[in-house]
């Protein structure tokens, strides 16, 4: 854990740095780049970035450049005025290189939706600055964006609400802003794809992406500041709905210890390949989401991520989870809203599969935590030994909790093995009882007594309940293995049996 916390300090050092050197400019110079107030766009206007349709291919020169105000440019590049419009915009760059995650996500828009057109945003000079002038720019990005959406309502008969900006960190905020100038007739929607944090993290609604700027705002966080990772992207809930995979500070296949080779390797241009990992995960999800339709990505309504991680949090009632991604259900909660939280695969296709465990105890005194392995079997195949702890659901209470994740689908969930680890965490008052009552000679053994578990597939909300062979308690040691078979086959066993016996006992009697 030390290890990664200085990687992550000399990734965040080093990347500020990097800004710093490239920040050695005057005050004149950095005021140039300041936008204008946002409050309206007037045409015609200086527009310092410029737009490309996409149609196919994964290289910017084969793009189309539209020039607003100039409408034989649409003709040339192939605009379909029936078609709705999404705009791809970029964030901060450090060698102002168009990334291939642009085309990859225009591709599977084009694939998915089929009749669409795709722009690409490319503010490039503006955003090839040190960061603090590039988040200026932004608001002049936004304008700009804004710009060319009045121009397409004048002259292509544009309907704004068929509209969607999709915006990658710091092209986020410029999705927001462009939004912000549409007061009476909102574009319909806005996703931001783990937008930027520093500068925009705790700011007002208007200074940053917000619901405010467009009819349904959806976000992706998956590199936020934590308490081990400085993070790039915004933490608090900034959109209708704000999806936290794996708890939406790291993410699984990124390695921050890569750092040591990739600035060896690549100088400073390693930072940002090493961050760009996790931050740019959010691209990578939303792309997945419009290539793997059949294989959805669910993300459950929850306090936060260790709340999530206990299991406590897989119920879908009430709208409590959603969709990630393109089919994304557009429904709009209260300010009070929390964050939609899930696990994923560290490859495409991401899906996982979200289990809440519960088990019944029946011990006599019951500790905070116990850790074990469990194998869940279905019709399809068995899932392997998966370690988790098992928390106390409330004070009091012997039943207890926790997530498991599997990769491929069960199928009907028939039995359970599970075995104890033998490791309990106690409470300081319950340790002090159970000493007590360990230095008054009773003969009380360390052991799991463990009347029910029941499993609750999140993405099918199905619950099933497993009982011992016995039907009673099931008595664990350490290291003991217990089968548990579904109760309702227990229980068909069991009357299928007394028949039996009834009709030989009959048979007897003639």
């Amino acid at each position: 854990m030390m290890r990664i916390q200085t990687a992550a300090r000399i990734c965040f050092l080093i990347y500020t740095l990097t800004a710093a050197v490239k920040g050695n400019l005057t005050d004149a110079a950095a005021a140039t780049e300041t936008p204008d107030s946002p409050d309206a766009v007037k045409t015609p206007l200086v527009i310092k970035s410029s737009f490309h349709i996409y149609h196919e291919g994964n290289v910017f020169e084969e793009t189309c450049a539209v020039v607003p105000f100039r409408s034989e440019t649409l003709e040339r590049c192939g605009y379909n005025r029936t078609n709705d419009l999404v705009i791809i915009i970029h964030g901060w760059t450090m060698n102002g290189i168009m990334e291939q995650w642009i085309f990859s996500l225009a591709s599977a828009l084009k694939i998915r939706i089929g009749y669409v057109n795709v722009i690409i945003s490319d503010w490039r000079n503006l955003a090839l600055q040190p960061y603090p002038i590039a988040a200026k720019n932004s608001l002049q990005v936004g304008q700009d964006v804004a710009t060319l959406l009045r121009w397409l309502e004048e002259s292509a008969q544009l309907t704004v609400d068929k509209v969607h900006l999709i915006g990658y960190s710091l092209g986020a905020h410029v999705a927001g802003f462009a939004g912000s100038h549409f007061k009476r007739r909102k574009l319909g929607r806005i996703t931001g794809l783990d937008p930027a944090g520093p500068h925009f993290e705790g700011v007002p609604a208007f200074d940053r992406l917000s619901v405010d700027d467009a009819q349904f705002v959806d976000v992706i966080h998956t590199f936020a500041k934590s308490n081990i990772m400085p993070g790039v992207g915004i933490k608090q809930i900034i959109g209708h709905v704000d999806f936290y995979p794996n708890g939406g500070s790291f993410q699984p296949g990124c390695k921050m210890l890569d750092i040591y080779s990739n600035v060896y390797q690549y100088g400073f241009q390693g930072v940002p390949k090493t961050i760009k990992c996790a931050h740019e995960r959010a691209v990578k999800l939303f792309t997945d989401s419009l290539l793997n339709a059949s294989q959805p990505i669910i993300g459950y309504r929850c306090r936060d991520d260790s709340t999530f991680y206990k299991g406590l949090c897989l119920d879908c009632k009430h709208n409590r989870c959603n969709r990630l991604g393109y089919d994304i259900r557009r429904v709009r909660v209260g300010k009070s809203a929390k964050g939609l939280f899930f696990k994923t695969g560290p490859e495409a296709p991401y899906n996982v599969l979200h289990y809440q465990i519960r088990v019944l105890l029946r011990n006599l005194i019951d500790p905070d935590k116990v850790s074990v392995s469990i194998s869940i079997n279905g019709t399809k195949g068995e899932s392997g030994e998966l370690p988790i702890i098992l928390h106390q659901e409330s004070s009091g209470k012997k039943i207890y909790t926790s997530l498991a994740t599997v990769g491929t689908d069960l199928g009907q969930l028939m039995s359970v093995r599970l075995v104890w680890q033998g490791d309990l965490v106690w409470s300081s008052w319950l340790r002090r009882v159970r000493n007590i009552m360990s230095w008054s000679g009773s003969d009380q053994r360390d052991e799991l007594s463990v009347w029910r578990i029941s499993i609750k597939s999140g993405e099918k909300q199905e619950k099933v309940w497993f009982c011992a062979p016995s039907g009673e308690l099931a008595h664990m040691k350490a290291s003991q293995e217990h089968h548990f078979t579904r109760c309702d086959v227990l229980k068909r066993k069991r009357d299928s049996d007394n028949m039996l016996n009834t009709s030989s006992i009959l048979s007897h009697f003639g």
